[in-house]
């Protein structure tokens, strides 16, 4: 591998192998994370607009009182449409879609860890946005809010098809989300340049890592919550029915145990993109880089103690109210510590104001503080319940998320728009956008807080005239339409810039990052060169100076793509990965579970079969191991070096790594549900008496004995005995088959069935979603059974063992939690 300059001859090299090529097959299969980024972004502002104009309607119909612009059922599909829009459509996706491009460029990287992955990521997301939309205009949009209350959300309220239709997309948008947050989990341990080591790492990067191992744990919540809301109006269970031991409260924890983190999880990202902007237009480093890196990381961590700050007017316990009442003021700190340090960065710099992303960043400190100000309000529970569900809490709502992800994501746009195009965006417009913007938000947004303590309540489409509330609304319709004007003048300086901008060259804003070295915009394969990182700010070294980042010389990894793996905490070169290629399998995987939702939707046994088995069809396709052919390791400057790596050094091992932490979070849930429901019911629980245990505990036999196989048949493939270990693997799953047997025989037996009471619901929504898991590990060890036979693996190469019998041992870890839940702890009652 060279170690000098790359040379046109070996750059062009480069460009054919990593090129996608052109057309619609090139369309379907690229997995080019710059593509996939672009596409993102598209699709989540093509979202935005469409949430807007909702908003629009409805500040149009709240412009005068007893105004008939709408009607209730319209404004309540306009403001379910709006909120699901806005929340899951446009906030997290517009991060990821930045966050897709950049984290390779930023971490010296020539793609993301799973490419496949990245592309089947966007396309569920734009699944679930047309399983939405599509549903919306064929007449069934949901109208019980983006948060779903039941018992307005249940069968009873809404009989319609809105509400399956808002579950489903949001359930194939939790796959979209989750595979993309594994992703991001796993680039980041792995591929970084050499010397990035954790305390060089951009801030940006903390953001986005934070969100998605939030991500990992949040979503299980939502999940949930979705699955109890679908088997409650398909198939008459009872975990919101109150006359049959349920509890409407339930769905309330699951989602803010969800939607507090979610949060987080849409603005964190975007404080990282202003912690990493701010410096370019200061001239200086960040104050306090490991700070605001900490501050990250606990502000995330803090957000899943505090989901009760929503619901502090539901009748809970006093001392549960001050236990979150401090949590939720305890949240303000690290967010102090990020404001403090872009204040003194600012400061102690020489900012450029008139540049517009400058502004639009420093318009969010001050958007930052007004909402940030407002939620700590909310946190004191006396005011809470003054102002529980009225107009205040809505302009903290949107204080929060168009004051600190929007103007974040429009700086952003500005900044990064030279290196997603090549050229840059018109500055004489881009200042007036920003000013439009900043005085219609705060036009449209503060007087929500003034009506909002006049006593107007949220979720209303119209008021009586005489209240004091017409003068207020009418300035808050004219601020937003003031604020729609702006977004259209970025959005048209944008498509203007495409065709007319000025050329920008590889770093007009004179950056300190990594990704300001490649040009404008990025070729295919990122870098000609592997760069050597010495310093957070890699750009701005001097000659002098004691960091020397090496960026344009050092091994080229021409032979076919390559990527280079490095450890985790100080990134040393640890391995060469072999990075796959183009493939449609990601948007066929995709499509098909899309069909398998649509299927569910309108109840057609056969449509969802059919997308169940293309979803099957295109996964097994895209894990059947290549041929172990070629050499297991290379030559590299660093020295010798195995191919893709093996074990905990390998990126599929972070995969499966994250694949089971978001699952144990999913089964915690579920017994974070069992048990709500147990200790709320006044009837019996268990409702037919003490479980019985022979043929639960013969089950929990065979698991073990299972685990205890499969075990052994990964030693097996590591000692070459692959036709043992192949015996082994197909003993276990045998066992597998076995366990479900006994359970399905255990469960026939049971006088309580999913529909007679909460008991009933929750005993059989726990073991069935056990089962599903041991049915899915049972077809992975058959999976690699067959990649045995066939030779597919070998010692050197054994991660798909590894990975599938790691699985089936959670698989039996999670069985034992369950068993003693829900066989045993009724004997200690």
């Amino acid at each position: 591998m060279a170690t000098q300059a790359i040379s046109l001859p070996d750059a062009e090299a480069l460009r054919r192998t990593w090129e996608t090529p052109p057309g619609w097959r090139g369309f379907f299969a690229t997995v080019d994370h710059k593509v996939i980024g672009r596409r993102y972004l598209v699709t989540a502002f093509v979202f935005l607009l469409l949430g807007g104009l909702e908003a629009l309607a409805m500040r149009a119909q709240l412009a005068a009182s007893e105004n008939g612009l709408l009607t209730p059922e319209q404004y309540n599909r306009f403001f379910t449409m709006h909120g699901v829009t806005m929340m899951f459509l446009y906030a997290a996706p517009v991060l990821s879609g930045f966050s897709n491009f950049l984290w390779p460029l930023l971490l010296g990287a020539r793609d993301m860890a799973f490419p496949r992955l990245n592309a089947l990521s966007y396309w569920t997301y734009l699944g679930a946005g047309i399983l939405l939309y599509g549903g919306a205009l064929a007449g069934a949009a949901p109208d019980a809010g983006w948060f779903s209350y039941v018992p307005l959300a249940g069968r009873e309220y809404g009989p319609g098809l809105g509400t399956d239709v808002y579950a489903l997309s949001l359930l194939l948008l939790t796959v979209s989300t989750t595979v993309g947050s594994a992703n991001f989990v796993a680039t980041l341990a792995r591929t970084r340049a050499p010397g990035m080591s954790l305390d060089r790492v951009p801030i940006l990067i903390w953001g986005t890592l934070t969100a998605s191992v939030a991500n990992l744990f949040a979503l299980p919540a939502l999940t949930a919550a979705l699955v109890f809301l679908l088997l409650d109006r398909r198939f008459g269970t009872h975990f919101y029915d109150p006359e049959a031991g349920g509890e409407p409260l339930l769905w309330q924890h699951l989602f803010w145990m969800f939607g507090h983190p979610w949060v987080y999880i849409v603005v964190l990202p975007a404080m990282g993109m202003v912690s990493d902007v701010l410096p370019t237009f200061c001239r200086r480093p960040l104050v306090g880089h490991t700070l605001v890196a900490t501050a990250t990381v606990s502000t995330a961590a803090l957000g899943f103690g505090v989901w009760l700050h929503h619901m502090f007017a539901t009748g809970i316990s006093p001392l549960a109210l001050a236990f979150f009442s401090g949590g939720s003021l305890a949240i303000a700190i690290p967010s102090a510590v990020a404001v403090f340090a872009w204040i003194a960065t600012l400061w102690h710099g020489r900012p450029a104001v008139a540049a517009t992303p400058f502004l639009f960043m420093a318009g969010f400190i001050v958007l930052f503080v007004v909402g940030g100000v407002s939620g700590v309000m909310t946190a004191v529970v006396p005011f809470d319940w003054q102002l529980t569900d009225s107009y205040f809490v809505v302009a903290h709502l949107h204080y929060t998320l168009a004051g600190i992800n929007l103007f974040p994501v429009l700086g952003a746009l500005y900044y990064w728009f030279p290196k997603l195009t090549g050229r840059r965006m018109g500055e004489r417009l881009g200042r007036w956008s920003f000013w439009t913007c900043f005085a219609g938000a705060n036009l449209v947004f503060f007087p929500m807080h003034v009506v909002g303590m006049l006593g107007m309540p949220r979720r209303v489409y119209t008021y009586p005239s005489g209240l004091g509330w017409d003068a207020v609304n009418a300035v808050m319709t004219v601020g937003a339409f003031l604020f729609a004007a702006g977004i259209g003048m970025v959005l048209w300086n944008a498509l203007r810039s495409l065709r007319r901008g000025e050329p920008a060259g590889p770093n007009p804003w004179g950056a300190p990052t990594l990704e300001w070295a490649t040009p404008s915009p990025p070729p295919p394969y990122n870098f000609a060169v592997i760069p050597t990182v010495a310093s957070r700010y890699p750009l701005w070294e001097t000659e002098s100076g004691p960091a020397r980042s090496v960026l344009d010389r050092g091994p080229a990894l021409g032979e076919g793509r390559e990527a280079l793996l490095t450890t985790t905490l100080d990134a040393r070169p640890a391995a060469v990965l072999r990075m796959p290629g183009d493939t449609p399998v990601p948007f066929w995987l995709a499509a098909a579970l899309t069909v398998l939702a649509a299927g569910a939707l309108v109840g057609s046994t056969a449509i969802a079969a059919l997308g169940a088995a293309g979803a099957l069809a295109a996964v097994a396709a895209w894990l059947w191991p290549p041929r172990p052919d070629g050499p297991a390791a290379t030559a590299t400057p660093w020295g010798v070096l195995p191919l893709d790596g093996d074990g905990r050094g390998a990126v599929g091992w972070w995969g499966m790594a994250a694949l089971i932490a978001t699952e144990a979070a999913l089964f915690a849930y579920l017994l974070f549900a069992y048990a709500y429901l147990a200790s709320r019911s006044v009837a019996p629980w268990p409702g037919d008496g003490r479980p019985e245990l022979r043929l639960a505990g013969t089950g929990t036999l065979v698991l073990l004995a299972g685990s205890a196989l499969a075990w052994w048949s990964a030693r097996q493939v590591k000692r070459a005995r692959e036709g043992r270990a192949a015996a082994g693997l197909g003993a276990t799953v045998l066992l597998g088959l076995a366990f479900l047997g006994i359970q399905a025989a255990e469960l026939s037996r049971k006088t309580v069935r999913p529909d007679t009471d909460a008991y009933g619901s929750a005993f059989f929504a726990v073991t069935g979603f056990h089962a599903a898991h041991v049915l899915a590990g049972t077809l992975m060890l058959a999976f690699v059974c067959a990649a045995l036979w066939r030779g597919r693996v070998t010692r050197r190469r054994t991660l798909v063992v590894d990975a599938a019998v790691a699985y089936w041992h959670f698989v039996d870890v999670v069985w034992l939690a369950v068993f003693a839940t829900l066989y045993l702890v009724p004997y200690f009652r």
